[in-house]
């Protein structure tokens, strides 16, 4: 198992990203537990601890998750030894929408961001599995950048690469992401996948073109489009070269006109 991406607590960074600036990171996992609706097969966290709407302790209690008054103190202590952040983005080792106050632990960072550094703008990377749902979505839409995952554009593919929980179907989180989309600024983060014949991909053949169709119908603001930077939990996927994720995201625009930032 290649090593696995673990934060220890709620607040990471700040790193250096290439598509949000200077960027604190905000985990709203449990602790030693990677909680997520997807098990993807290129994921730098390794594989899924438990994948599930909502993780529980050992006695069925839903506690595991970091109370929003916890939330607020960290970020608080955050923003004031970290000044001129960028963006401050809801991620971690797994799913930040899950947490079961997702909505309220958004509105606790605005509220902090408000008062010590307003320029900088909230953010959350998600799977886009939960936009269906009331209090999750309540959650993305108090964040000024929606960051939303589509890795396939067709069922087979979803199912092979990202690995979603049970009764998790593409075509709901399609229809709903094309909806997020007219109301402006949704980006799609896409990544790249190849392996050996026989394996999941996403680069070419039919795969490719329903992914390239999928993102046309979305029709976001704009794709951030990658390949694999670490290790995976699968040692058969493979690192799309940067010649070809330059060419992909070239071929994405021109046959959609939807914008792409190629992260090779």
């Amino acid at each position: 198992m290649p090593a696995l991406i673990m934060y220890p607590g709620i607040i990471y960074g700040p790193v250096r990203s290439r598509r949000l600036g200077l960027s604190l990171g905000v985990n709203l996992l449990p602790v030693g537990r990677k909680v997520c609706s997807f098990n993807c097969v290129y994921c730098e966290c390794g594989d899924t601890t438990e994948l599930i709407d909502q993780a529980r302790d050992e006695h069925g209690r839903r506690t595991t998750f970091p109370s929003v008054a916890h939330v607020r103190a960290e970020l608080t202590q955050a923003l004031q030894q970290h000044p001129d952040l960028d963006a401050i983005t809801f991620a971690g080792h797994g799913e930040p929408t899950l947490h079961p106050q997702f909505p309220e632990v958004v509105q606790a960072a605005r509220e902090v961001r408000d008062a010590l550094q307003p320029h900088a703008k909230i953010g959350v990377l998600s799977s886009a599995t939960l936009i269906t749902r009331p209090r999750p979505r309540a959650g993305i839409d108090l964040c000024d950048l929606q960051m939303m995952k589509l890795d396939a554009g067709d069922e087979a593919t979803f199912q092979a690469i990202d690995r979603p929980a049970a009764n998790v179907r593409l075509e709901p989180i399609l229809a709903e992401l094309t909806q997020m989309a007219q109301q402006g600024g949704l980006i799609i983060q896409t990544c790249l996948v190849d392996g050996p014949a026989g394996m999941p991909q996403n680069v070419r053949g039919a795969a490719w073109d329903a992914l390239v169709a999928a993102i046309g119908r979305v029709n976001p603001a704009v794709v951030h489009l990658y390949p694999i930077d670490r290790e995976t939990p699968e040692p058969w996927v493979l690192k799309v070269p940067h010649e070809v994720v330059l060419a992909r995201a070239a071929e994405i625009t021109a046959r959609t006109g939807v914008p792409v930032e190629p992260y090779a």
